[in-house]
């Protein structure tokens, strides 16, 4: 069934290009000891994506914006219509004025839905403003790290994690700890995310690795993710149990995670955690020069 779109897939080597491609912002020259084959395979598929810069796109004309605002007027006034009551529908009586059941049951129903969508509408609104303000904070953190850095030449602060020794081999690996920013580089808010569901203290978690591989990042100066919104599956990877690396955090109601870039930058991730390729929950392996792990 599928034969005739076979030639669509990529091959084996390209996706694991792309892969590498999207984890450094499609910044190739991010991209370290390339052979002269890997080279012209990066290039040919950031040529790919280019076309899509002029791929063609016409504006609407006229008399389609025409009849879409037509439509929209069309619209209005039947609902106006609906809410208004005709006078002959008003009757008098001794005590005053009574209206038909039906009017009535049409304008307490009118009321109803327009109270449901302001509701529906406010709870949109509020998340959304606690997801800005948490990538915000985040910003703010990236700020205090870059500064950081520049006063302890180039190191992040890091700190051992006994705990989660059994997941690397034995050996304690070092998480990142923003701790040493506090008061002279972030203010102790810009380490809260203000849509956590309680998990933990802070709503965050941080890039955990190997002391190696935390020598290397910092002497190639990749860019990598160093915190995110919380990890939702650490109990269960540390407690032995079933776990689904799919999960989304469970910060901003399960929409989705913010992330913090070593660069500064953040970005949000509204599926499920993957970047690209790499299940940033879990320690899943592969040759990736960076395995992302999120913990708290």
């Amino acid at each position: 069934m599928t034969d005739h779109v076979d030639h669509l897939n990529l091959c084996k080597a390209d996706g694991d290009m792309l892969d590498r491609l999207v984890d450094v912002g499609f910044e190739i020259d991010q991209l370290d000891d390339l052979s002269e084959e890997e080279q012209r395979r990066a290039a040919n598929l950031l040529n790919l994506f280019g076309l899509l810069e002029n791929y063609p796109v016409e504006d609407a004309d006229d008399t389609l914006l025409d009849v879409t605002l037509a439509r929209i007027d069309q619209y209005e006034y039947k609902q106006l219509s609906r809410m208004h009551i005709q006078t002959a529908d008003v009757q008098a009586t001794s005590s005053g004025f009574s209206f038909r059941m039906p009017d009535l049951i049409s304008v307490a129903a009118m009321i109803l839905i327009t109270a449901s969508v302001v509701i529906w509408l406010g709870r949109g609104t509020r998340a959304t403003s606690l997801s800005n303000q948490c990538a915000s904070n985040m910003a703010a953190v990236g700020m205090g790290l870059a500064n950081y850095a520049v006063d302890h030449d180039g190191q992040l602060p890091t700190t051992a994690v006994a705990g989660l020794g059994s997941l690397f081999g034995g050996a304690s690996p070092e998480r990142l700890d923003p701790t040493p920013l506090l008061g002279e580089y972030c203010e102790s808010h810009h380490l809260n995310c203000p849509g956590h569901d309680g998990d933990n203290s802070s709503g965050f978690s941080y890039q955990t690795q190997q002391k190696e591989i935390w020598d290397a990042l910092k002497r190639h100066r990749r860019v990598f993710v160093v915190m995110s919104d919380t990890n939702p599956i650490l109990d269960a990877i540390l407690a032995g149990k079933d776990h689904d690396p799919l999960t989304r955090s469970r910060n901003h109601g399960g929409n989705g995670q913010n992330q913090l870039l070593d660069d500064g930058s953040t970005m949000s991730l509204m599926g499920p955690p993957v970047l690209g390729g790499d299940k940033i929950w879990i320690l899943d392996g592969g040759k990736r020069r960076i395995d992302i792990f999120l913990t708290h």
